[in-house]
């Protein structure tokens, strides 16, 4: 069955649906729905993935917004439920216009010709460096949308500490979060029925097995990784062995006896007394392991096996093949852990790498909560590990930049063709809006960029004639640090603006042509600033690509980035969305610092990268011309046709 593609009133209609199913959930003041499995369990969560993912959506066009969105999540760690709000929004401002296929078009131009440069020369100037050494300001409000306040906070503080503790060196914290983020499975133990409260972080790692060998030892020993059986075999690969009488057989038994003990004597000669195997062995293994004091944890998943021998470096050994001892791993402890009712093996490993061997475990309710914490604090440590990342230029961009920074001349932005060609260059074609329909869509965005009653408008104006607004305490260089309370020995840092000038120096040009986009490590306060900054100066470039399709797609993503604020300040608290957008906007024009709050930070690199996934999923749903459902599984079909036949 084939049918056409999704038109843009209906993809706006689905994306609405989307952004309604979980605008609720949307911030720290969001609300939280109740999963029903199966099973008849009920689970309440604020988990963007986990709400789509419970949709079980039918539309095509549907599906794939919610699985751009989740694969924005698995890479970042964050923003599926901001993706599905700002996709809906900007469906929406692209059906409002019309939507032509220069439109269409113009939503590429848009990302290098405008999204970068307002990024580089205006957002660029109020971020600034995380705190170092303070995890929490970044932590609590990144789990304050999918936590409640008593638990986000609880379990902001437990990464903070695993951080701190599996990567003591702030140079090893990126490889670190690297491999918490891939290994957290391994590195956490689930513990149902206790409060979250008795969670702890524990040295070392939780094996989730019981010792079917356990010989108590003091000071460090010798771990064996291994991952086939002991017992020594009485015949090799493809070659039958056969007794003929008791006598063979209790002689055979004998000789893999002597065979065993002889391996366990060499084991324990060498100080080896931890066997980490991923095989059950035999009895005749565990009775000699005990007898010569070697402690022996068998099972273990390919998994845990891969996670000891990456913290080692030591790789598996073959007892009948590889003959001597080379690579063993040094144990500092090992002993049996109770959880609840559950006996797990701890055990100390000296690290070869950054990485110091820390495990956390989560304490929970029940196991659908415990699910809930670990997946949050692993996407945490994923959004962590994005906070250090770098977005660098595109190569047209620095070209140009190296150019500009050559000159030696004063420059001035507005009235230098070379610079306007930088922004307007190759943004006109076919399909161009005349400039009657430019205007109405720019007068139509003017109306309903706040949506707003003009009585609010006009005495919010009123009041700020009569008195500046003022969101700081003082207008004096105000510390971002000390309102955030991030610590006290951080550089003095605010969020101020320097607007657009008419005439800037080529050393300023220059300063803005550098190589890096977004810096390692910057971060804003939470709260909607990053979308009222990034409204802003989108829109300033925007006034110079007049009579340009491009023009209009920057105001229209200018305006869908509202929506998120919006959403954010939807119960009327601080005065709501009106007042928070026109003060911020007031002092950006007034070049003020911008107001700052004390619910935390948050990571440019991760809000830039939603909005590029959304420009890219705006895209790639506007070129779909044809949909067909498949009802059945799809033969394998075999190309026989030669070159030659026609």
């Amino acid at each position: 069955m084939a049918a056409a593609g999704p038109e843009q009133p209906r993809l706006w209609q689905e994306a609405a649906a989307l952004a309604g199913a979980v605008r609720g959930a949307l911030g720290p003041r969001g609300g939280r729905a109740l999963l029903l499995r199966p099973t008849g369990e009920a689970l309440p969560t604020r988990d963007g993935r986990r709400l789509l993912q419970a949709l079980s959506l039918e539309p095509p066009a549907a599906r794939l917004m919610a699985a751009r969105a989740c694969s924005l999540r698995a890479a970042t760690g964050d923003g599926a439920k901001s993706f599905v709000v700002l996709l809906a929004a900007v469906l929406g401002e692209l059906r409002a216009a019309g939507g032509g296929g220069g439109l269409r078009r113009a939503l590429r131009d848009f990302e290098a010709r405008v999204l970068e440069r307002a990024v580089a020369r205006g957002l660029r100037r109020h971020v600034r460096p995380a705190p170092p050494g303070s995890l929490e300001p970044l932590l609590e409000p990144y789990l304050a949308g999918r936590l409640g306040p008593g638990e986000r906070r609880c379990l902001a503080r437990l990464c903070a500490e695993m951080c701190r503790r599996c990567a003591p060196a702030a140079a090893a914290r990126p490889q670190v979060l690297r491999l918490l983020g891939r290994r957290f499975a391994e590195l956490h133990a689930a513990v149902p029925g206790l409060p979250l409260a008795s969670s702890r972080v524990l040295p070392g790692i939780v094996l989730r097995r019981d010792f079917a060998a356990y010989c108590p030892t003091d000071g460090e020993l010798r771990a064996l990784l291994v991952t086939e059986p002991l017992r020594p075999a009485l015949a090799g690969p493809g070659v039958e062995f056969v007794v003929d009488s008791e006598g063979q057989y209790q002689a055979s038994l004998r000789w893999i006896a002597q065979r065993t003990e002889a391996l366990m004597k060499h084991l324990h000669s060498n100080n080896v007394k931890l066997l980490l195997s991923s095989v059950k062995q035999e009895e005749v293994v565990i009775y000699y392991a005990k007898l010569y004091g070697v402690s022996v944890v068998e099972c273990l998943s390919s998994e845990e096996m891969a996670l000891i021998g990456e913290i080692t470096g030591v790789s598996p050994y073959a007892p009948y093949v590889d003959g001597e001892i080379s690579e063993t791993a040094a144990v500092t402890f090992c002993q049996p852990l109770l959880l609840v009712s559950k006996r797990c093996a701890h055990i100390g490993l000296s690290s070869a790498c950054a990485f110091q061997p820390h495990c956390l475990i989560l304490c929970g309710p029940v196991d659908g909560v415990n699910k809930q914490h670990a997946a949050a604090v692993q996407e945490a440590f994923t959004m962590l590990q994005q906070l250090l990342k770098t977005v660098h230029r595109r190569e047209e961009w620095e070209a140009e930049g190296e150019s500009q920074s050559r000159a030696s001349d004063v420059c001035t932005w507005q009235s230098s063709a070379t610079q306007k060609q930088l922004v307007i260059e190759n943004t006109c074609n076919s399909n161009q809006v005349s400039e009657c329909q430019l205007k109405a869509l720019s007068d139509e965005r003017e109306r309903k960029v706040l949506d707003l009653d003009k009585s609010d408008l006009l005495v919010h104006n009123q009041k700020n004639d009569s008195t500046p607004v003022v969101v700081a305490h003082n207008t004096d260089t105000v510390s971002a640090c000390e309102c955030l309370h991030v610590g006290k020995g951080l550089e003095k840092t605010c969020c101020h603006v320097v607007p657009f000038k008419q005439e800037e120096s080529c050393a300023d040009i220059a300063q803005d042509y550098s190589n890096c986009l977004i810096e390692a490590g910057s971060v804003l306060p939470v709260g909607g600033y990053f979308e009222i900054l990034l409204h802003y100066y989108i829109q300033d470039y925007a006034k110079q690509c007049q009579q340009s399709e491009v023009a209009i797609v920057s105001n229209m993503v200018a305006d869908a980035l509202l929506s998120i604020p919006k959403a954010l300040y939807r119960t009327g608290e601080r005065g709501g969305f009106t007042t928070f957008y026109l003060e911020a906007i007031n002092l950006l024009r007034k070049n003020q610092p911008l107001p700052v709050n004390d619910e935390g930070l948050e990571s440019v690199y991760c809000k830039y990268q939603l909005v590029v996934s959304v420009l890219h999923c705006v895209t790639e749903l506007l070129s779909i011309d044809l949909v067909i459902g498949i009802r059945r599984p799809l033969q394998k079909i075999e190309d026989c046709d030669s070159e030659d036949d026609s």
